[in-house]
């Protein structure tokens, strides 16, 4: 482990921003794969890849015995909890063919595309590119020939984070050279035509698009991580990318979900920092007691130094050499740091959701969130002892909007329960069937350049896009009753999101977001470490019918997911947390959206943002 490290470390850093971009190196191609002293007994043995060379093949089934780690780069790939067995009895996953596609950039035709065509880069949301779209970015020369050609002096000298689309008036001569920077960068992405003036609203399009491309979570701003991005050398971002991805398929392979997050002390792949600014909110708090290292981001390197992707120049080359379709259907075995003796196939496991600082006051009366909400996973060694895996950022509850009595829509506080709940069923793919109360206007969207309403599909899911994100757990308590369980629901869960300022801003309907691909991870953690049970697909369809505007509108939602039970399940406690203000119970009260503004003073420091398009947890699950 600590060699690997010191690789790391080792390593040649990234050019400075603004510098020249770095040439591809030429490099010896591999020699022709050879066939070893004695075939392995298998018929489809995999490559050993060291330091970019296969130096022998192994049959799969042998690859963990000696000491090696099966990692698939197929483009076909998916994780874990949307894989079906291969002795599958149950009806297929129903995501898992969406998923491929739209890691490979293949986007659905007709109304169920429209957001993914829209969204166009969807790795922000969980779905990682596959190793045949970061080759064709990373291989792009006329691409990278024309950012380094763009001074990139505006962005470095701009010291406010403007927002294209309001820039309409008289900017001030910085903003308009940023401007101008930025439009001729997003040119060079093919994210905007050249030649001819652009509208302020189709840059900043253009820029957000951009922002989702490299993993960037922000409100359409210039902000600073977004100024260094567009700063940097368009070979060193994809090769980030091209890390990320890696990354994903590494943790999938051996089971690793430790990023040192709970010992706010996460690494580096190859010198780098891969990640965004939000995915590192919780590594300003203190490190607990017992939090566990990070294993990822070392196991990460060392993947990709056997592959040989160094640098942004010989995983060009590693592209390069093998030729188009060289990732189509392709499994290779690495040696990776071994992971530690505590993982097992079935792991103690629980979680424990601290709900940080609690305001019930409405938003424009709370004052500053310090102490943000966050989930902890934690497993129990050989040894007894307890170690936390991970401390991810979520939610809990707040001020949303819902349907009274008299059908008026008002503020109403969402909570998120307090106590011991359990983790007893993992849903991949999940649908969200709306309760009554929801607005109908969080249910429509107007047609793409028409005006046109139509129901809000990718919100009920599945998909990226839903409610629930890719993945959810319901929060359950079992009663006792004359001699049966029954499993209490009252609708909160963790689930996926792709409302990434909300989960920034601490809150939901009650429910506990993670960013999607952490949803993910955690399902498929769980799938790897604890006993459960494949039910399959919960195909109950229903129809959902509203009104708006006077116009009938239903959507039919074929099912509900696919459905994992734990066995047993794992325990989840929701702590208190600290309640803050002059409320000190829950609001139980509707408050009217036209009610004046107060003329006290808003407590020292900003309020969290809140989203308002935010869905609304259903009450009850048929998840008994």
């Amino acid at each position: 482990m600590v060699l690997v490290l010191l690789c790391g470390c080792l390593a040649e850093p990234p050019p400075p921003p603004g510098a020249p971009p770095p040439q591809p190196q030429p490099v010896e191609p591999s020699p022709p794969l050879a066939a070893a002293d004695t075939p392995p007994a298998c018929d489809s043995p995999l490559p050993v890849l060291e330091a970019g060379r296969e130096v022998g093949r192994v049959c799969a089934e042998d690859a963990r015995r000696e000491g090696l780690t099966v990692v698939d780069l197929s483009d076909g790939w998916v994780p874990l909890v949307f894989r079906d067995p291969e002795n599958l009895v149950q009806l297929p996953q129903p995501y898992r063919a969406t998923y491929a596609a739209l890691a490979n950039e293949e986007f659905p035709s007709g109304p169920d595309g429209e957001r993914a065509r829209r969204d166009a880069f969807l790795e922000l949301y969980g779905i990682f590119p596959s190793f045949q779209v970061l080759s064709a970015r990373l291989l792009d020369e006329e691409r990278h020939l024309c950012h380094a050609a763009v001074d990139a002096t505006p962005l470095h000298a701009l010291a406010t984070s403007p927002r294209p689309s309001s820039q309409d008036g008289a900017p001030s001569a910085a903003v308009r050279s940023a401007l101008a920077a930025l439009e001729e960068r997003l040119q060079c992405e093919r994210l905007l035509p050249g030649a001819q003036r652009t509208p302020r609203w189709r840059l900043q399009e253009a820029l957000e698009a951009y922002q989702r491309k490299h993993a960037i979570v922000s409100r359409g701003t210039l902000d600073p991580e977004t100024r260094r991005a567009l700063a940097e050398d368009s070979r060193e971002l994809d090769f980030r990318a091209l890390l990320r991805s890696l990354r994903a398929r590494v943790v999938d392979a051996s089971g690793l979900i430790e990023d040192g997050s709970a010992a706010a002390a996460r690494g580096t792949v190859l010198g780098r920092r891969i990640d965004g600014d939000a995915f590192h909110a919780t590594d300003r708090y203190e490190a607990l007691e017992d939090g566990a290292p990070d294993l990822v981001s070392p196991a990460t390197e060392a993947a990709a130094q056997a592959l040989g992707w160094t640098d942004p120049g010989a995983a060009a080359a590693f592209f390069r050499v093998r030729g188009v379709g060289a990732t189509r259907q392709l499994a290779v075995a690495l040696r990776l740091p071994p992971v530690p003796a505590y993982h097992a196939e079935h792991m103690e496991l629980r979680a424990e959701i601290d709900r940080g600082d609690v305001w019930y006051e409405l938003p424009t009366w709370r004052g500053r969130i310090s102490h943000r909400p966050t989930l902890t996973l934690y497993a129990r060694t050989s040894d007894g002892e307890e170690l936390a895996l991970v401390r991810w950022p979520t939610t809990i509850g707040g001020w949303k909007k819902e349907v009274g009595p008299r059908g008026r829509v008002g503020l109403r506080y969402k909570n998120s329960d307090v106590g011991k709940r359990l983790w007893r069923f993992v849903v991949a793919s999940p649908a969200w069937l709306p309760p009554p109360q929801t607005p109908a206007r969080a249910l429509v969207h107007r047609a793409y350049g028409t005006k046109r309403w139509l129901p809000e599909t990718d919100l009920l899911g599945p998909g990226y896009a839903s409610a629930y994100g890719l993945v959810m757990l319901p929060h359950l308590r079992p009663v006792e009753s004359e001699g049966a369980t029954l499993w209490y629901d009252n609708g909160i869960r963790t689930h996926g999101s792709v409302s990434y300022q909300s989960i920034l801003g601490s809150e939901s309907h009650g429910c506990h977001r993670l960013f999607n691909h952490s949803a993910v991870q955690l399902a498929s953690f769980l799938l790897q470490h604890r006993d459960h049970v494949r039910h399959g697909l919960v195909a109950q369809p229903f129809v959902h019918e509203f009104t708006w505007r006077g116009m009938k509108l239903r959507q039919p939602i074929p099912h509900r997911g696919y459905r994992y039970e734990l066995t047993p399940p794992v325990e989840v406690e929701v702590l208190e947390g600290t309640v803050r203000g002059k409320i000190r119970r829950v609001p139980q009260r509707l408050v009217s959206l036209t009610r004046p503004r107060p003329k006290a003073q808003v407590p020292p420091g900003p309020a969290a943002p809140v989203d308002p398009v935010d869905p609304v947890e259903p009450p009850a699950s048929t998840f008994h």
